[in-house]
């Protein structure tokens, strides 16, 4: 055989065995591998089907019997707040005291500002009825007006947290001298008053 001869059988030998393969692979594909997954199907149970039991896992608990229920350092703690809150209570006086000598040493004597002192002390704590109770006024120099006396009260009542009526029974029955002539009702209005000239001003802080 020729070469050209040659070269065309060896092309048609190509594709002869190329088909032929290509033939098999569609026969294997349509026929074989359906056959081959139906009854590697039958031999499984679908996944859905098989029982599997599962276990819930509860968290461990642990059980404390009430009685051992403490809180560690509580009476320490609590001492020690309410310690605080002594000292914190201890300062606002002498602050209120302080103040009071300042604003009151020119027109209080010695002996009546030791009153005051007094009353001052037990104003911190007193509720209305108590502060009515008090029945021996402080004697003060004419030069203070009755604003003046309520600037003060108001002053002293705002550190210790006083309500309104609260510190116009106080300074009512303190100086009741001088606040003869007003009404408490008439003192609640007028602690913050700014009317007229005045030597003792309201202060937020002291």
């Amino acid at each position: 055989m020729d070469e050209f001869s040659g070269l065309v059988a060896f092309i048609i030998t190509c594709i002869l065995i190329g088909a032929t393969y290509f033939s098999f692979q569609s026969i294997v594909n349509e026929c074989l591998l359906p056959l081959v997954e139906r009854i590697l199907r039958k031999g499984q149970q679908p996944i859905h089907e098989l029982n599997v039991e599962v276990t819930p896992v509860t968290p461990m608990e642990t059980i404390i019997p009430k009685e051992d229920i403490s809180i560690p350092n509580y009476n320490d703690y609590k001492q020690a707040a309410q310690q605080n809150i002594q000292e914190e209570q201890m300062q606002t006086l002498e602050n209120v005291l302080c103040y009071t000598n300042k604003e009151l040493a020119l027109y209080v004597e010695e002996s009546e500002m030791q009153k005051l002192y007094a009353y001052i002390r037990t104003f911190q704590y007193a509720t209305e009825k108590e502060c009515n109770k008090i029945n021996s006024p402080v004697t003060v120099n004419s030069k203070l007006k009755p604003i003046d006396l309520m600037h003060f009260g108001w002053n002293i009542g705002n550190q210790f947290k006083r309500t309104g009526i609260e510190t116009a029974t106080f300074i009512k029955r303190v100086f009741a001298d001088v606040l003869k002539e007003n009404e408490i009702s008439t003192l609640i209005r007028k602690l913050r008053s700014s009317e007229g000239s005045c030597i003792i001003r309201i202060k937020e802080e002291l």
